[in-house]
């Protein structure tokens, strides 16, 4: 197989990089991945970043298909390269399950049959795990846990998990990252239980040991996930709509938050297809900020979608934050960054930031006097050129999606006013071993916007450099 120009150009954030390459996007494009889903709302995100990376088949069993004649066309348009249907899955290599602990115990039938490497991909409430199991004990192991960490129906105050739809998509990321990794032999998967709080935003390994404990508590239904969270009244603004912005804007459309801002000046290109799940080959060309809009308001049609086909400067940045209440940064270069970080400061609004780069992520959440702002980890920009972008290194078209969706929970717990956020924390993820990190961050003392001693007292001089795709490793 000889990749043609087109599918240079689709795939070039993934051939630039050297552990994937051209050989290896030819596998991908060769690979047969079978999706065993709950619903189509548990299925999507992984279906959609598996096209977007070039799985060239992709067979699903859903246990409740209704929306997939939808989904399938959104994938043409994705994709061409990606067949995709309602199949067994006889011919696939790998499979890929989704859904509540629940709907996971019942496919132990499936899972054991001719059995074949497969990812586990968990999510209740806020919560969700996932798991490689290229071995059947190891898949049996983790079955009986979930089956025996299971509250009998009816337990708890309410049955109602509405928070499910941000677990939901950052465990479907997490499984296409896997996916990935088990067909080019790539890096390390996760062998043991990873486990995710998206309200607490902590991440934790099975030691093995602890595999009941944590797969109980994946079963129990806890308070804070029958807490109704209503976001129809909030107002979001994303600035940037390409790796991060796309996956942000995707979850909190589908959970239903009232109105969101989108900000970016470029257009669609075919090179952005294999990350930005809001866009499509029929809309290259078009302004990104209007392709989002046309994905998002069939997504939601609810959702009230401003529009704002322009880069942010000095001059409009009040203008266009005025009236949101969250801020999300999705942007490609340093300057935005810095310009986004001392507008908010300035205005009194959240932030909500975060970055990528090949295998690695980062996110973090500025919500300032209380806690340090972005000149507190990096006091000045950097110079140009001093930091790689992923037009130059590439990236794995998974982890925008994982990062963006983190960024869309950290929001609606900000519109909420649940759970822990990120302020004053971290979370660095390693894509390629699997691994997240969180650290803790310090108002810095001597930080020239939020320290005691301020020098500055207005927006400064930001001298932006084109960059490719609101995806740059944030500090």
């Amino acid at each position: 197989m000889i990749l043609a120009r087109e599918q240079i150009n689709r795939y070039l954030r993934h051939i630039i990089m050297p552990e994937i390459s051209g050989p290896g996007q030819k596998k991908l494009l060769e690979a047969a991945v079978f999706v065993c889903g709950e619903s189509i709302e548990a299925a999507a995100p992984a279906i959609y970043y598996l096209a977007a990376a070039g799985i060239g088949r992709i067979n699903c069993r859903l246990e409740t298909a209704t929306g997939f004649d939808r989904l399938a066309a959104d994938i043409r348009d994705l994709n061409s390269d990606v067949a995709l249907a309602l199949a067994d899955g006889a011919d696939s290599q790998f499979r890929i399950f989704l859904g509540s602990p629940a709907f996971i115990v019942r496919q132990r039938a499936t899972i054991a049959q001719d059995f074949l490497p497969a990812v586990i991909a968990l999510h209740k409430g806020w919560q969700g795990g996932i798991q490689v199991c290229k071995e059947l004990a190891a898949a049996e192991t983790l079955l009986a846990a979930l089956a025996a960490g299971q509250q009998p129906a009816g337990t708890g105050a309410s049955r109602l998990l509405p928070n499910r739809v941000f677990s939901r998509c950052l465990s479907g990321a997490l499984g296409v990252m896997e996916i990935v990794k088990l067909i080019l032999a790539i890096g390390e998967t996760t062998a043991s239980l990873l486990c995710f709080d998206l309200l607490s935003m902590e991440f934790r390994k099975s030691s093995g040991q602890d595999l009941d404990q944590l797969a109980a508590e994946l079963g129990a239904v806890k308070p804070e996930d029958c807490r109704e969270t209503r976001l129809e009244h909030g107002k979001v603004l994303i600035v940037g709509t390409g790796g991060l912005g796309s996956p942000a804007a995707y979850a909190l459309a589908a959970a239903g938050v009232g109105t969101i801002g989108l900000v970016d000046y470029d257009v669609v290109e075919i090179s952005n297809l294999n990350r930005q799940i809001l866009h499509a080959a029929s809309r290259i060309g078009m302004p990104k900020v209007e392709s989002a809009a046309v994905f998002l308001k069939q997504l939601n049609p609810q959702l009230t979608v401003n529009v704002y086909n322009t880069s942010l400067t000095k001059a409009n940045v009040y203008d266009i934050l005025a009236g949101y209440d969250v801020v999300i940064v999705a942007v490609d270069n340093f300057p935005a960054r810095f310009l986004l970080n001392d507008a908010c400061f300035f205005a009194g609004k959240p932030m909500i930031d975060a970055g990528v780069l090949r295998f690695a992520g980062s996110s973090m959440t500025v919500v300032t006097p209380a806690g340090p702002c972005y000149r507190c980890t990096l006091p000045a920009i950097p110079s140009a050129g001093s930091v790689p972008s992923c037009s130059e290194t590439g990236v794995l078209g998974a982890l925008p999606g994982i990062m963006g969706f983190i960024q869309s929970a950290e929001a609606a717990k900000l519109l909420s006013g649940q759970g822990q956020l990120l302020r004053g924390r971290v979370v660095y993820l390693d894509g390629l071993f699997s691994r997240f990190l969180t650290l803790r961050l310090h108002k810095a003392d001597n930080c020239a916007l939020c320290g005691p001693k301020p020098t500055i007292h207005e927006l400064q001089e930001y001298e932006f450099v084109c960059a490719d795709a609101a995806e740059q490793t944030a500090p």
